[in-house]
């Protein structure tokens, strides 16, 4: 199967040589990085900064501010910070890169992108549905690309030829499982918007009880 697989990468029309596959797969990891980045530091940018007249008015509307903006801000940029690190294991796999692949990375990256846009009509609308659902789309939206993204790279076999079956299998259940997490809050945020926002925390215990699941099958 390995030898299947190394003569498959070998024959990929998808590069011309060693260093060409390289050059490919690194330009498109470090431009993933670069976005990444951009989008983080965007957060930052839209968060408000508490005014007053005195110390104790600043300190009020610093407060106030807390389970709001800043909170999510917070969650934003850990929810993003862990779909990097997935993207960054995901690549560490990948030793060929193909157009439907770059494809894939794209509309990953775009979904990225709207992530700030996103945290602020949350931020903004905080007592309307449109705020927790949008976000809720966009997030199952980039696991769900990561999803597919993985599949892919499985079926076109473009893992390195030394990874084993199961070198995707963790990303594939966390990517999976938290995409199913923030679809099922979108019809609680028409219930109370507050208990969707308690719904996501789940995406921190799921994929761990998912994979512990699915070791205990395998074996």
């Amino acid at each position: 199967m390995v030898d299947q697989d190394r003569t498959d990468v070998q024959e990929n029309p998808h590069f011309m040589d060693e260093e060409d596959r390289q050059h490919v797969r690194e330009r498109l990891v470090f431009f993933s990085d670069a976005v990444i980045a951009i989008a983080m530091t965007l957060l930052a940018l839209e968060l408000p900064v508490p005014h007053g007249e005195t110390n104790t008015e600043v300190w009020r509307r610093f407060v106030e501010l807390l389970p709001d903006e800043y909170l999510n801000f917070v969650i934003s940029f850990a929810v993003i910070a862990a779909f990097w690190l997935a993207h960054h294991q995901y690549f560490r796999k990948i030793h060929v890169v193909d157009a439907a692949l770059r494809r894939y990375n794209l509309g990953w990256l775009f979904l990225i992108v709207i992530v700030p846009f996103a945290t602020r009509v949350d931020n903004e609308d905080g007592r309307f549905v449109l705020g927790p659902v949008l976000y809720a789309v966009v997030i199952s939206g980039i696991a769900s690309l990561l999803v597919l993204m993985a599949r892919h790279a499985i079926r076109a076999h473009l893992m390195r030829p030394e990874a084993p079956p199961h070198a995707m299998r963790r990303l594939l259940v966390g990517a999976g499982t938290a995409a199913a997490v923030f679809l099922l809050s979108i019809p609680v945020s028409f219930v109370s918007t507050s208990w969707a926002k308690y719904f996501w925390l789940l995406t921190i215990v799921a994929p761990a009880i998912s994979n512990r699941l699915l070791t205990r099958r395998a074996a």
